[in-house]
Order: C-alpha cells, then structure tokens, then sequence
C-alpha cells in the first residue's frame, strides 16, 4: 500500500480501574480509485465465511490466524488451529508475503508447532504478560494494565497492544478439514432474505443503497490491518460488506454504496441514545442499519443490566426508525472479550436480550416492512475458542485468545473481523 491512515490510541479508564486501548481513524477501501481490488486474496476468500467453503466431505479454512507461543525455555513454539486438518495449503506471516515449507513445522492433531528459532514467527509467552520485551516489538503502542488474567509470568498482568509485538509474531494457516467428522463449534447465522425486503429490493434493482454502521471501536473498525496501516490491509467488517455488495450488485461501482460511520471507540449503548437524540449526525435516508454496541456496555461496566442495554439498543432502533422508515437492522451481538481478564463481564446475557429484541423489533410483513436480525458474534468466537482449547495440550490457554484478537483484549483480529462481515453478510446474501 502507498498510503497510511492516521490512527489515535485513546485509553479509557474503567470504574474497576482496567485500561482498553481504543483505535480511532479510518478504514482503507477494498477498491482504489480506479476501482482494482487490493487485496493478497480474492473477496471470496477472505468474505464468505468458511463454512460455506465445502466440497463434498472437505471445509477450506481460509487463512486462519494462529499465534504459536514458546513457553519458558521449550525447544518448540507450538499454536493451535480450529479443526485438525486433513490438508495443510498454506502456512504464512501475517503480511501474507512470505510462506513457510511443510519441512518447517510439525502437525499433530490441531497443533503446529516449529522450533522456536527456525525463523517462523512466534510470541514468547512472558512477552504477553509485559515482560522482557524485545526493542523491535515496542513502537510505542504498548500499555501494560496490571489486572489478573488468570495466571502468567508477571503476577496476572498482560499487554493491551495494537503494534508490532501483535502484528508481526502471528501466522496464517489455510488448511482443509473433514466437517462429517468435526462439528463446526456453533451455530451459523440464519439466512432471512425476508428481513431485508428494502434493503433487496434496492439492491438487485441496481439502486444506491446509504448504510449506517453505529457502535464502538469494533464498529469504529479496531483492529483491522487496513485500519492499523499495515500488510495484508483487511478491511474493516463493514467495508468488506460494501466490497461484497459493490461486486455482486453494482458490476463494481463503489459510488453506489455509501457506509456512514456514527461509531465511536470507548462508548456504549447510553451514548448511542444521546448522539441520536443530540441529532449529533444524519439520521435520514438509510437502507441498513448496523448496530453493534455492546462491549464496552460489559466489559467497563457502564452497563451492568443487560435489561437496560436492551432498553437502549431498543431506543436506537425506534429513534432511527422515524428519519429512516425503511432502514432494515441488524443488532450485532459482540465477539467476546479476552475471557481470562476483567474485561470479561455480562457479554454472554447481552445475546439473548438482543436476539429477543430482533424478534421483536423485526416487521417483515404488512405493507409496512423493517426487518431486525440478530447476528451473534459472540458464539462464533466463543466457539472457536473452545475448539482450540479443548485439545490444548500445553496446559495453557489463556494465550489463545490472541489468535482471535489483535489486542489481547477486546478488539478482533483480521480472521475474526472477516468472520464480522461474512456472518452479517450471510443472512441477506445466498453464499
């Protein structure tokens, strides 16, 4: 890439006095002027989710992000991957710009594992709990929050980083896996092209369609590679949706697709009821709708009844309903947070008040149509990572988060980002 985006890392101080690094800036489009592609891979690769990837008994995963940890003085850095693997594909760095030989590494079951010093990347374990960390890992982007996160080698204390240390010590595996003898882990979103009847409707008649994407720093865009200024520049979850819908709709003229970004890093659903009553941006003339508050609601405590946060997404919806009548919603359950840390909270109760209200809030029949669609990210990442763990056998595995973070904390990394975008995508798109 030839440009970079400017990004402020804003640090929030919670009542329970934990510290979250907030990214703020703007997202790279997947298309430039000219309206090329860039990307190391093609849409379809990196949007549909991975599930839809099968041929007959065999699911691709497409790039998944493993971090291979060294613990101590082991020989063997060693990471995990979902699913065990029938076929290996691909195994590269996180810039997607260098690939590793199968000599190079050792599969057993889901685990890869290399020696440490083999030139493939890797985290040492004490590098994570803020300690000993090597100068070229330390770009300025590191706060070190002394909270327990269940263990570790500096009294429960680990980084919060969105820098070189996180973007350079992960790989990529693409790999192929038997799914008639492996279950997914969760439930997939529900295709309902039902609920999207405006939103369809505009889209195969050719239409420009306006979308508003409303929530905190995940909706900002945190942690995506393009939104960080760095290879292999994923877009935001919300860019890929445009990408998508620009391809398949629109013979790939972005200008028919105009995404508003409202978000905010740091805020929870409270300040999503003021913005839209301080009428603090437009709220006329959108087609879709995404939501997506709720961790910071959890994980700071600004929240602690999810009847409350149900309440206000509710307010959201209703206020945004009276400027933009035939808007259709999504409600965007969280991915969760790093599990082992106090930023852990009420994330899990948030999903069935939100998929209630999506039930409620859903008008997909009469002559009056507004369709609400609950898209649940925090089992799909959840279930991803009791995959990983159930055959740790390490003992440890309070590091894997990182293979679906970026930050160690609250904000997903590519793998997890694309999964935003293809989830919300499956449930108006036929993959």
């Amino acid at each position: 890439m030839s440009k970079t985006r400017s990004l402020a890392i804003i640090i929030t101080a919670s009542v329970l006095a934990a510290v979250m690094g907030v990214l703020l800036g703007f997202s790279w489009l997947w298309f430039d002027a000219e309206g090329a592609e860039r990307a190391v891979y093609t849409r379809e690769q990196m949007t549909i989710p991975y599930w839809f990837n099968t041929n007959g008994d065999e699911t691709i995963v497409y790039n998944e992000i493993v971090t291979p940890i060294r613990y101590g003085s082991s020989a063997n850095a060693v990471g995990y991957l979902t699913y065990t693997p029938t076929e290996i594909i691909s195994v590269q760095n996180y810039a997607m710009d260098t690939e590793y030989s199968s000599s190079s590494y050792t599969i057993s079951g889901n685990q890869i594992s290399f020696p440490y010093n083999n030139g493939m990347p890797y985290m040492q374990e004490e590098w994570l709990d803020g300690l000993n960390i090597p100068s070229q890992y330390q770009d300025g982007s590191i706060v070190n929050a002394s909270y327990n996160d269940g263990g570790g080698t500096n009294g429960g204390a680990h980084v919060v980083a969105e820098n070189a240390l996180t973007r350079t010590n992960f790989i990529v595996v693409t790999y192929s896996y038997n799914h008639t003898q492996q279950d997914l882990g969760f439930s997939t979103p529900e295709y309902q092209p039902e609920n999207y009847s405006n939103l369809l409707a505009k889209l195969t008649a050719g239409e420009p369609v306006k979308i508003l994407v409303f929530g905190d720093s995940i909706s900002v865009g945190a942690s995506a590679s393009s939104m960080m200024g760095f290879a292999p520049y994923t877009p935001t979850y919300f860019d890929q949706i445009k990408n998508d819908l620009v391809a398949r709709y629109y013979g790939g003229d972005a200008s028919k697709v105009t995404i508003v970004n409202a978000s905010q890093g740091g805020e929870a659903s409270s300040w999503g009821v003021k913005q839209l009553m301080q009428s603090a941006f437009d709220k006329t003339g959108y087609d879709l709708v995404i939501v997506g508050f709720g961790m910071n609601d959890g994980s700071l405590n600004l929240t602690s009844n999810v009847k409350i946060f149900k309440s206000n997404i509710a307010q959201i919806v209703n206020e945004l309903r009276i400027y933009s009548p035939e808007a259709d919603f999504v409600l965007l359950g969280t991915f969760t947070p790093n599990p082992k840390s106090i930023f852990a909270g009420n994330h899990e109760d948030q999903m069935a008040e939100l998929e209630d209200l999506a039930n409620k809030l859903n008008i997909s029949t009469g002559s009056h149509k507004s369709g609400c669609t609950f898209v649940n990210m925090w089992e799909i990442s959840t279930g991803i990572l009791a995959k990983k763990q159930a055959n740790n056998n390490v003992g440890d595995t309070r590091y894997q988060y990182m293979d679906i973070s970026a930050n160690y904390t609250n904000h997903p990394n590519d793998f997890m980002v694309r999964l935003y975008a293809g989830s919300i995508l499956s449930t108006f798109v036929d993959f």
